[in-house]
């Protein structure tokens, strides 16, 4: 299980690296908002520590991020 840093429960959705080489996660929030979120990975908890959020963040999909040049290609059909 996955929290943020203040101990709020989260449903991992994707993860995605920045032009740093950073990864952080998207994920909703425990608490009935289906608002999506950015997190930093060491802004995580777990029960395990770092083992458990290195396999969960693992097992996520990357983010799809549409780029500007692919909305136009798109206009131009």
């Amino acid at each position: 299980m996955l929290y943020s840093r203040f101990g709020t429960k989260l449903t991992p959705i994707s993860k995605q690296k920045d032009a740093g080489g950073r990864i952080s996660i998207q994920a909703t929030a425990e608490g009935g908002s289906s608002d999506i979120h950015h997190y930093a990975i060491a802004d995580l908890k777990a029960d395990d520590g770092m083992t458990e959020i290195n396999d969960a963040v693992g097992k996520l999909p990357w983010r799809v991020v549409e780029t500007k040049r692919q909305r136009r290609d798109e206009k131009l059909r």
